[in-house]
């Protein structure tokens, strides 16, 4: 319903889902509404707990378009935030397709990145992110094919929902919305998409289906679809559509056995523009709780966009910054629109885990659902004098006479000795930092990535990398490293004396890595005790040591030769840098070209216009990795070349010289080196955790400045990822 225009930026879209992210391994750590419910059906006009098979209703909110302004409130800490404190039971992911056109067209394209068609697998790492986030906060998760024209993309589609459905089918949170807002598709078009989709869901998942209807889902058709547990999506914006016109359209539907789901209103008009029409937003939501219709509200993000300027009115948040962490979104103002939906949202938040063991407090042993903290430790006054219990889950809290001992987040039922139950709800505390500790490698020959250098640090080794010249955590926690694998690396404590590498760690005790030079995967657990506010780190960073890369003299690139000309030496270079390890050459795939010569190291060229592909190989050796480069050598004029169809037949070969991954601050400016084109994310942190500035964009292999001017003097963190790539380190600004 909302139109929008096209966001003018110039980078692309960037996930920073951690590697270890999983969301089919991942578990509540509070009780929400799908612990009370499971996974969500239908029967009849009902959406209903496959659990219990009672109508269920989940109010919550819809995230902004994935893209570059809606994006920045994807993220697990925006998530754990509203489910504590909006009491959000379900969050929608709008996940961008390709268009913004709300007429169904394609003029209006999303900014190539951002968009599903454009970075297909980027999506899929967010999906997995934010479906454990849902997991984590025990809240669902609405995975919504945000498009105008989904039958023009069935494809693409029925291959995205396959794919989620097969993945997370069998985790309750998961709702699948295959079809935002058809336009004016014929019903029996949008009915065949749905039910190719929808019956593939079927073969992995019995989770609630949401299918959307003619007119900007507007509810004018529904029904037809085949598969059990679907329904049928009805979306309103107060300043635009009212109750007495359209409620009666949800009404019919339900009493013909069809369930209704709004999974998108808002307050405003139905471009999302203007002002909150309260008088009909408050007989909406009388008539929602009425007819108990789940739905979410458009949308959580800020009311003006840093990114192009453009507002929407029907906002959560005022004001014109990102607000993508705890602190921010406490201290945050709420726009009249978003006023109307906290009041909405907290008149209803309940505590879902009274709701659990509701019918099994009776007894003197029972005692009220209880929130602790991680590091909250042994709790000796909790339990009931007299009673005995038994936990539900003694990874998260385990009974010990008349102790209850808090070990990990999560929930455990505590069951006493008269049957009667209690909740402890144990929340996840942040975690320590440490500056610079991420997997990093270093090779033989002394080069590393992540900013490290292997080199003899201490003056008594040349196989010293520095670890760390930090004995805390930034929160203070006492560190402590030690190597699960000595047979590939020690570490240890020493005196950094090298004058042209400790820089101001010079003479200062560091803690440093000693390769033994065998080649591996050497693993370093790094651990601190619990501090207030941080819980305990117990980490385990991959230190390897592997081979060398060769390096070839760079006289050996791409040339334009004129007929006869001779090059300097090295050209082609007899043996590499290192080692001096022979280098052999072919010409397109042949030992000899009658088209150029080697003579000694120069290349000699022929009388001839042609294209030669010249590649040099060199052999893997105990210490370095085997070699293998493409150049192309012009001779005369290559549109003339006689020998076109022998030098498009031999491929390219590019494997060598790639720089490694490094970060540093160069003159209040952040230098990154980057090996490959791809996405990368840069954040900085204050000294409080806080996010200070981050980006994400597209960027070409070599290396890119960028000003950070604008920030003010003071402590940060900063955190670089490109794919595995991880850089982190503090960073003084004065």
């Amino acid at each position: 319903m909302k139109k929008l225009t096209k966001l003018l930026v110039a980078g692309a879209l960037a996930f920073a889902a951690a590697a270890s992210a999983d969301a089919t391994t991942a578990k509540p750590y509070r009780v929400g509404p799908v612990q009370n419910y499971g996974a969500l059906g239908t029967s009849g006009g009902e959406v209903i707990s496959q659990k219990t098979n009672k109508p269920a209703m989940l109010r919550g909110v819809s995230l902004f378009w994935s893209d570059a302004t809606g994006l920045q409130y994807y993220k697990p800490d925006v998530i754990a935030w509203a489910a504590k404190n909006l009491g959000i039971d379900v969050f929608r992911f709008a996940m961008g397709v390709q268009y913004y056109d709300s007429n169904g067209g394609t003029s209006n394209p999303m900014e190539e990145g951002y968009s599903y068609m454009t970075s297909p697998e980027t999506y899929i790492s967010k999906v997995d992110q934010m479906v454990q986030a849902a997991v984590e906060n025990d809240v669902y998760i609405i995975i919504d094919w945000h498009s105008h024209r989904a039958e023009n993309e069935i494809t693409a589609a029925d291959t995205f929902f396959t794919r989620m459905a097969k993945t997370y089918g069998k985790i309750p949170n998961v709702i699948f919305e295959i079809y935002n807002e058809p336009v004016n598709t014929a019903w029996s078009t949008i009915t065949s998409y749905a039910n190719t989709v929808a019956g593939h869901i079927r073969q992995y998942s019995d989770n609630l289906i949401l299918v959307g209807t003619p007119s900007w889902s507007q509810l004018t058709n529904y029904g037809d679809v085949t598969a059990t547990n679907v329904a049928y999506v009805f979306h309103f914006y107060a300043g635009t559509h009212t109750v007495g016109t359209f409620g009666s359209r949800i009404s019919a539907a339900k009493k013909a056995g069809n369930a209704v789901f709004i999974s998108e209103w808002g307050t405003t008009a139905a471009d999302g523009k203007g002002s909150a029409n309260e008088s009909n937003t408050n007989d909406w939501l009388s008539f929602m709780e009425t007819n108990r219709i789940s739905n979410c509200n458009w949308s959580l993000r800020q009311y003006t966009s840093p990114v192009d300027n453009s507002e929407e009115g029907s906002a959560i948040f005022a004001g014109n910054a990102f607000l993508t962490n705890a602190e921010d979104l406490n201290n945050a103002t709420y726009t009249a629109s978003g006023t109307i939906v906290k009041n909405y949202l907290s008149k209803y938040k309940g505590s879902w885990a009274d709701s659990l063991i509701a019918g099994n407090t009776s007894g003197s042993c029972h005692f009220n659902s209880t929130t602790v903290t991680e590091t909250a430790g042994a709790l000796t006054t909790l339990l009931k004098s007299g009673c005995s219990y038994t936990s539900s889950d003694e990874t998260v809290a385990s009974v010990n006479g008349s102790t209850l001992n808090i070990l990990s987040a999560g929930y455990a039922i505590l069951t006493a000795n008269d049957n009667s139950q209690s909740i402890v709800v144990v929340e996840k505390e942040p975690e320590q930092i440490v500056s610079g500790l991420s997997d990093f490698t270093c090779r033989y020959g002394g080069s590393c990535t992540q900013s490290h250098s292997m080199v003899n640090y201490s003056g008594t080794s040349d196989y010293e990398t520095l670890l760390t010249t930090s004995f805390t955590t930034v929160q203070g926690g006492a560190l402590t490293f030690e190597s699960l694998t000595p047979e590939i690396l020690t570490v240890k404590l020493a005196t950094c004396t090298n004058s042209k590498y400790c820089y101001s760690a010079l003479n200062s005790t560091a803690v440093m890595a000693e390769f033994t030079t065998v080649l591996g995967d050497g693993k370093i657990r790094v651990t601190a005790p619990a501090v207030s506010g941080y819980r305990a780190m117990d980490d385990t960073i991959t230190v390897t040591f592997a081979k060398g890369q060769q390096r070839i003299y760079s006289k050996f690139k791409n040339r334009t030769l004129t007929f006869g000309a001779v090059t300097e030496a090295n050209a082609l270079p007899d043996t590499m840098m290192a080692e001096q390890i022979p280098v052999s050459y072919t010409y397109n795939g042949a030992e000899f070209s009658p088209y150029l010569q080697k003579v000694g190291t120069t290349i000699v060229a022929g009388t001839e216009n042609a294209i030669v592909k010249i590649t040099a190989t060199a052999p893997e050796t105990d210490h370095y990795e085997a070699f293998e480069k493409s150049i192309t050598v012009i001779v005369g004029d290559s549109a003339a070349a006689v020998n076109k169809d022998e030098y498009y037949a031999t491929p390219i070969i590019s494997k060598a010289d790639v720089a490694p991954f490094r970060t540093q601050v160069q003159n209040n400016s952040l230098l990154l080196q980057v090996p490959q084109a791809g996405l990368v994310q840069w954040t900085v942190f204050s000294s409080l955790g806080k996010v200070v500035a981050s980006n994400k964009e597209h960027m070409s292999a070599g290396s890119h400045l960028i000003s950070l001017e604008q920030i003010p003097t003071g402590s940060y963190f900063l955190k670089v990822r490109q794919g595995t790539n991880v850089g982190s380190f503090h960073w003084n600004k004065r």
